[in-house]
């Protein structure tokens, strides 16, 4: 990824949003099945929507980002990465 895609990232609103949901999205993996898959589908669109923006083609995005596997890994890398949420 060039570092100019990242440039996406230093937005404070970005930065607190992909944050945010990461830790909702681990939080809420041992929840009720409505809010596992609320948490999913915002994360989902999320990083579909940073993946499009950084060069990948939409639909490699979204069958990247369709593998539970590959969304709890990006949302753990992700959290370790930006740290928790600060209001």
């Amino acid at each position: 990824m060039i570092v100019s895609s990242l440039q996406l990232l230093t937005s404070d609103a970005t930065y607190h949003d992909l944050a945010l949901r990461c830790q909702e999205y681990l939080h809420y993996q041992r929840g009720w099945a409505d809010q596992r898959q609320l948490a999913e589908d915002m994360l989902f669109n999320l990083l579909v929507e940073y993946l499009v923006e950084a060069g990948l083609p939409r639909h490699e995005a979204e069958q990247f980002c369709t593998n539970g596997d590959n969304l709890t890994e990006l949302a753990m890398r992700i959290s370790s990465t930006l740290g928790p949420v600060v209001p």
